[in-house]
């Protein structure tokens, strides 16, 4: 088990003039601008880090689009901002408690979409070496099943920014 809900940083990445950009919501909030990429038939977007709330862990969180007939899976992820990422899972204890742990994949179910996201699958970034801050970016490598693999800016965000 891990502390996957600490949050954490990433590496030496340098500040991304997407990072802090920001597009209107409705409502007139402004939203900060998340990481997107596609490769095949996988199509990542919302990609984002929170602020570490602890210099040497963290977590990302994106959603992933397979528009292909078959399914897949992420089953690993690499990052700039550590030497490990851990894909993980948020659950609830009989106790009430909530409890992370890492899992061997996510399932992404053809023409489907899986989310990793607060209070579920995420991206857990472990050993960090150099804090990221808001306005950073951090590279995120993930590997699926089937073969593909996507690399995504994820810009860090304030915890409240991402949601």
């Amino acid at each position: 088990m891990s502390a996957c809900g600490a949050g954490g940083g990433s590496g030496a990445a340098a500040p991304s003039p997407a990072a802090s950009t920001a597009r209107p919501a409705a409502g007139g909030d402004a939203q900060p601008d998340k990481g997107s990429a596609a490769r095949g038939d996988i199509q990542i977007s919302g990609a984002w880090m929170p602020e570490p709330a602890r210099p040497d862990v963290g977590a990302a969180y994106l959603t992933i689009r397979n528009s292909g007939e078959e399914d897949d899976a992420l089953v690993g992820a690499a990052t700039t901002a550590s030497q490990t990422a851990e894909i993980h899972t948020t659950k609830t204890a009989d106790s009430g408690a909530s409890v992370m742990s890492e899992v061997e994949e996510v399932p992404v179910p053809a023409g489907g979409t899986a989310r990793l996201e607060p209070g579920g699958y995420h991206l857990m970034i472990m050993g960090i070496s150099d804090t990221p801050a808001v306005g950073d970016t951090v590279t995120l490598t993930l590997e699926f099943a089937g073969g593909t693999e996507v690399e995504v800016d994820a810009p860090v965000l304030e915890r409240a920014q991402g949601r």
